[in-house]
């Protein structure tokens, strides 16, 4: 038997077209707010989906980092990073007047931000800030409490038009993202098993089936089954 590869793919599951949908509603929002919020639990795909929709449309991504807590400079200069720009300013007012600039010339492509929550709320004030001087839209992603954090300043409120929860993955996402990355068939009670273990959680589920597809290749089989399907559960970190 030839052996089973597992590539994994990027899956255009129900999270990831709700996430298209919420881009294309927050670039028709012109005037009616510019912000738009991403949240869920670890492992739902929200910063890959993110990734892959950035590189896919030459837009910014930006994840903070802990060490900008007491400074917004790094965060200004990771942005102008993003946005292309060759000279990084050392400055915090020339580093804003310089994204604000690239801004103002990228087309009004969307402008990602992950975990801006763990940030204090100046940094938010800055996204505003660059959203209301330059129009661009900007999609924070985050955890839960990014919802929260927003909620505190009215004036970053009022301007979200967007909020998309990412949910858990269904049965179905199961199936496809078995067949499309590893070309696997899962009976139905192998599906139902992994999905109900790893409780919807996408990176529990690749690595379930990363172990089951081991399995199979060890045992010569292109036919997974319950038994496979326990012991890659078993041998799968959970979290």
């Amino acid at each position: 038997m030839k052996e089973i590869r597992f590539f994994p793919k990027f899956v255009n599951v129900r999270n990831v077209r709700n996430f298209q949908a919420m881009i294309d509603a927050l670039m028709m929002s012109a005037g009616e707010g510019r912000l738009a919020a991403v949240i869920g639990p670890a492992g739902r795909g929200k910063t890959r989906t993110a990734q892959w929709y950035a590189a896919n449309n030459r837009c910014a991504f930006v994840r903070c980092l802990s060490i900008w807590r007491h400074t917004e400079l790094g965060f200004l200069q990771a942005l102008c990073r993003e946005l292309g720009i060759k000279t990084i300013p050392h400055r915090k007012d020339a580093a804003f007047l310089a994204a604000l600039d690239a801004l103002n010339t990228q087309g009004g492509r969307p402008v990602f931000i992950e975990e801006i929550e763990k940030l204090p709320r100046l940094h938010l004030e800055l996204v505003r800030d660059l959203s209301d001087l330059s129009a661009a839209p900007f999609v924070l992603i985050g955890e839960d409490e990014l919802q929260s954090h927003m909620q505190q300043v009215t004036r970053i409120w009022n301007r979200t038009f967007q909020l998309l929860e990412f949910e858990t993955l269904g049965l179905g996402d199961v199936v496809m993202f078995a067949r499309e990355s590893a070309g696997v068939d899962l009976p139905a009670d192998v599906a139902e098993t992994l999905h109900r273990e790893a409780k919807g959680c996408f990176r529990v589920i690749k690595r379930d089936l990363i172990s089951l597809v081991n399995i199979m290749n060890a045992k010569g089989t292109a036919a997974p089954d319950m038994e496979m399907a326990k012991v890659a559960i078993k041998q799968s970190l959970r979290g």
